[in-house]
């Protein structure tokens, strides 16, 4: 039996062993938990930055840009530009579900042409419910874009005729309500356009060859059936000319009519020269008797070639005699209407054809095999 006298003796070795292992055993612990904090941090670290690459990848796709892809802009976003009133203006309202721009080579040689015969005046195609197109297949697109004169617009049928008289007109939706709305649309835009910005508007069956300030501020044509065509169109946006476009557009607010084809065109043009010039012919409608300040061009200037014989420019054996009577005309007109389904190739030797070759060079070369 140890006795007691002997533990005691041994009492303070045993309490330096007994705290020497309680150090020992708290420092293990430390450093255990340290280096396992450390690794669990460093696991974390890992884990959330893996989780951060992951939600930029998928929250933030990398976006593709489409080069080829040209959105053309609101012809209202930047109205100073029409301001010298030197603006040719093209509207093309064929509609398009997809929204994409799409032109004949027709309708792009007439533009060509314009830009070609009047270098100090600004083109402008307006486009209606199409706002964009692809520059590397539309082929008869891109032979435009080497003309530093022509601007590409669209219209927002929503919003332009805010402040006009056919603001009303507009909100109805009367001319997505027509029986005509290509025609009818084109018909009425032409009128507003002029109104808002002054200028020449052009249909697209037309090749000009000459320059407009050949000719006097605000004009139209006869085209020879007692009506007064609003094919070729030029007003100024100020004076005589707007005046003349605001009484159209007053007369479209109350009387449009969607179900004949030519109420809001030729009809409704000739009514109000009518009024203006205070005649009933057209042959009467001179620029003395409209004001001194406004002509009514005969025929032979705008739509020599017509009906019967508005296939002339189309058949060979009538070239001659077409380039002989068209030689001093600034621009000639082609009827599409009565014409679009008479197929030409590139090396005919019509009339049509020969006038692009030479007014409209760009457009014919990246024509296949038909014009």
């Amino acid at each position: 039996m140890i006795s007691i006298s002997r533990i005691n003796s041994n009492r303070p070795l045993v309490i330096a062993i007994f705290a020497a292992l309680v150090v020992f055993y708290l420092v293990y612990l430390t450093v255990s938990q340290s280096v396992t904090f450390s690794a669990l941090q460093s696991s974390l670290n890992a884990k959330i930055a893996a989780l951060r690459n992951t939600e930029t990848t998928t929250s933030e796709p990398e976006k593709v840009v489409d080069r080829d892809i040209v959105h053309l802009p609101n012809v209202q976003n930047d109205e100073l530009e029409f301001r010298s009133g030197k603006n040719i203006f093209f509207i093309v309202s064929t509609l398009s579900p997809e929204g994409v721009i799409k032109l004949t080579a027709r309708q792009a040689c007439a533009i060509e042409s314009a830009a070609r015969s009047n270098a100090d005046w600004k083109v402008f195609p307006l486009f209606v419910a199409t706002t964009w197109f692809n520059s590397s297949n539309n082929e008869f697109i891109s032979p435009l874009l080497r003309y530093c004169n022509i601007h590409m617009r669209y219209i927002d049928l929503e919003t332009f005729a805010f402040g006009t008289p056919l603001e009303s007109l507009f909100a109805k939706h009367a001319l997505q309500n027509s029986s005509y709305i290509v025609e009818h649309t084109a018909d009425v835009l032409r009128l507003l356009v002029l109104y808002k910005y002054g200028g020449t508007y052009l249909d697209t069956d037309v090749i000009v060859r000459r320059s407009f300030d050949l000719l006097l501020p605000n004009y139209l044509g006869s085209e020879g059936s007692g009506y007064v065509a609003n094919g070729v169109i030029n007003l100024e946006a100020t004076g005589y000319g707007h005046r003349f476009a605001e009484s159209c557009l007053n007369d479209l607010a109350e009387h449009f009519d969607g179900q004949v084809w030519a109420a809001n065109g030729p009809f409704m043009v000739t009514r109000n020269l009518q009024k203006f010039c205070n005649v009933s012919e057209v042959a009467n409608m001179t620029r003395a008797r409209c004001g001194g300040q406004l002509s009514v061009h005969p025929p032979d200037v705008f739509y020599r070639i017509r009906y019967p014989r508005h296939d002339w420019f189309f058949y060979p054996e009538r070239t001659e005699a077409v380039m002989t009577s068209i030689q001093d005309d600034i621009l000639v007109h082609m009827w599409n209407k009565a014409t679009s389904g008479i197929q030409l190739k590139v090396n005919s030797t019509a009339a049509y054809v020969k006038l692009a070759h030479e007014y409209c060079p760009n457009v014919i070369k990246t024509c296949n095999e038909f014009f």
